[in-house]
């Protein structure tokens, strides 16, 4: 009786597969936006997931394949976050002023924002990974056009901006703001949210 309960308690070998791959999936998301694309070696992969080497190439096709997963992976799970900020929030001001709190918190410490950065650098030059990027930040920017919408029906946004032109340009704005913070991490954002408010408004 034992014995069968402790065999019906441990993992299947599909369960170990299914863990060893997210585990190396794991490793080399946080390798790529530690040491940069081209520094990841399949050996510090095996190492950081406290696997053989060889069940990499267990469980894929080479070095490329393993960091183009692992990046889409890690990065649509990032682009999740600014994604549900924005179909939950009540307002375009609400959404913008909420995502500088969080750069404000600390957010761009967030190992997330490094392996981000490595891979739309890495996307250009590799269409399979622009490819799942470029949908999943269209629909954050659908999401901004559905709140510029609701803010002019409200008349918290100015009726004369295009939605969709208006959400590219707020998305647009985060995003440049968040260059400008990785780089000058003293940088006072107040002045900054004023001007979209009145960019918004209309003037």
């Amino acid at each position: 009786m034992d014995n069968a309960s402790e065999q019906g308690d441990r993992p299947t070998s599909a369960e170990q597969g299914a863990a060893t791959r997210a585990a190396i999936l794991d490793a080399a998301a946080a390798l790529i936006g530690e040491l940069g694309w081209g520094r990841v070696t399949m050996r510090g992969i095996a190492a950081r997931a406290g696997v053989p080497h060889g069940a990499i190439s267990y469980h894929f096709q080479g070095k490329d394949d393993v960091l183009r997963q692992a990046a889409v992976a890690g990065t649509l799970r990032a682009l999740a976050q600014p994604l549900a900020m924005a179909r939950g929030a009540g307002s375009v001001r609400e959404m913008f002023e909420g995502t500088l709190g969080w750069f404000a918190a600390g957010g761009l410490q967030d190992p997330s924002v490094a392996l981000l950065l490595e891979t739309v650098r890495q996307s250009g030059r590799d269409p399979s990974l622009r490819e799942p990027l470029s949908a999943e930040v269209g629909k954050f920017r659908s999401a901004l056009t559905e709140l510029v919408e609701r803010d002019q029906r409200d008349g918290r946004v100015t009726p004369s901006l295009p939605p969709s032109g208006t959400a590219t340009v707020v998305a647009a704005l985060l995003d440049g703001l968040l260059l400008h913070l990785i780089l000058d991490p003293e940088l006072d954002l107040s002045d900054a949210a004023e001007a979209v408010r009145t960019f918004l408004r209309g003037g």
